[in-house]
């Protein structure tokens, strides 16, 4: 599955280590921790999921399968808040 982000109606800032996200469709804004930064700014440069597990597996040291689950979970409350849609 591939996904890709809503450039359109979502605005992206980096804040230290961490970032923020906007909605402008919605006007919602969205507090973004240091790893949920990292996988929407993979997705937004069009990153394949599979690198952006592999990136932070290995950051992080975490197992594959525990990697991608979170970053999966991560990825399926963006679509939620309409911050990516699937591709």
């Amino acid at each position: 599955m591939s996904y890709q982000f809503n450039a359109k109606d979502v605005l992206v800032t980096q804040l230290g280590e961490e970032g923020v996200a906007f909605n402008s469709a919605t006007n919602e804004y969205f507090s973004l921790n240091e790893t949920s930064y990292k996988i929407l700014k993979g997705i937004e440069n069009n990153t394949p999921v599979e690198d952006i597990i592999q990136q932070l597996e290995a950051e992080y040291d975490i197992s594959t399968e525990e990697c991608s689950q979170a970053v999966h979970n991560i990825i399926r409350t963006f679509i939620e808040k309409k911050l990516v849609v699937e591709a």
